[in-house]
């Protein structure tokens, strides 16, 4: 069937498809009602002038500020769709969602930023050694802008991570392909970049390799923290500590860094994701992951292959409601039990 798989569930692809479309509606709709009323205002109070579209320095400053806000609006809007079509639409956890209690797992948080931190900082320092930048002034200091930066990049961590390794790896599980389970987020992480300024193939396979990565330790961990905590901080080390450019964009830093030489190796104006230092800093990440889990890795393919313990299915009517999957074989069981994999 075209909307159900064989077991009468509606494909993951479609879940997908209308958690996206819903999101991007949501946004469109934002947007629009944002700018008509901006202008409206604007035209309103004698700020923008309707037939030549010359404005105040009033309304430049407002409208600085509007689209200093949408960053926030729209991680905002990545966070709550896919958790409300999870819990209200599929009848789901938020734990099941990757989220359960975080004061449970801070610990899990605190490594992944300590990683994302060593990983752009490795980087950084790789990129000194090759003379593929070079460090024009330093700024240690503390200022509002920086904080701002920071609750910025800790709402894209969560959304971009909540959308991609919570809510469409969630759906994929239903799959029981580990391949698909793993390949299709990364593959769709790395498009939803598309529109960022300089994207181009190293830029494309390197988030991809990245969404690879997190891919994998949100599998293992069993939870969204590691691969969050990560991304704020590979972000947040990237731009406003050390002053590149964050997948594409512009960013001020307690460090000013110029990227010299050849942009294959430092990603030129698009910033370190868009080189293959990148590239060599994400594999090595990945191996180090494979070597930590090798052993587990076996156990893990059978419950991916099992699928999960207690799954949605989806009844006729298009009800979903929570069931215990039929009984699995003796080794799938026995993967189940193993002991919990780490990092």
């Amino acid at each position: 069937m075209m909307f159900r798989n064989k077991n009468g569930e509606i494909r993951s692809g479609w879940k997908i498809a209308e958690m996206l479309g819903i999101v991007f509606g949501v946004l469109f709709l934002l947007i629009f009602v944002i700018q008509f009323g901006f202008a409206s205002v604007m035209i309103a109070t004698g700020n923008l002038d309707q037939a030549t579209g010359m404005s105040t320095p009033f309304a430049y400053q407002i409208a600085a500020l509007l689209n200093g806000s949408m960053m926030f609006i729209q991680s905002g809007v990545m966070i709550a769709v896919p958790i409300l079509l999870w819990t209200r639409r599929l009848k789901r956890e938020k734990s099941a969602l990757g989220l359960p209690s975080l004061s449970k797992h801070g610990r899990a948080m605190i490594l992944g930023l300590a990683i994302g931190a060593g990983s752009m900082t490795l980087t950084f320092l790789l990129l000194l050694v090759t003379d593929s930048a070079q460090v024009l002034t330093w700024v240690p200091q503390l200022s509002p802008s920086l904080l701002v930066m920071l609750i910025l990049y800790i709402l894209v961590g969560y959304s971009e991570e909540i959308i991609c390794r919570g809510y469409i790896q969630g759906v994929m599980r239903q799959t029981r392909n580990p391949w698909l389970i793993i390949l299709v987020p990364s593959l769709i992480f790395s498009l939803l970049h598309s529109a960022n300024q300089g994207i181009g193939l190293i830029p494309y396979l390197n988030i991809f390799l990245i969404g690879l990565f997190l891919s994998l330790i949100t599998l293992t961990s069993g939870n969204l923290y590691p691969a969050i905590g990560f991304h704020i901080f590979w972000n947040f080390f990237q731009g406003p500590i050390y002053g590149f450019s964050v997948s594409g964009g512009q960013e001020n830093g307690l460090l000013t860094t110029y990227m010299k030489g050849n942009s294959l190796l430092n990603g030129g104006a698009f910033g370190p994701e868009g080189g293959l230092i990148v590239t060599a800093v994400i594999l090595l990440m990945i191996g180090v992951w494979y070597w930590r889990t090798r052993e587990q890795l076996p156990g893990l393919i059978a419950q991916l292959k099992a699928g999960d313990q207690s799954v949605v299915k989806e009844e006729a009517t298009g009800d979903f409601q929570r069931e215990t999957d039929q009984e699995l074989p003796a080794e799938s069981k026995a993967a189940s039990q193993a002991e919990k994999i780490e990092l």
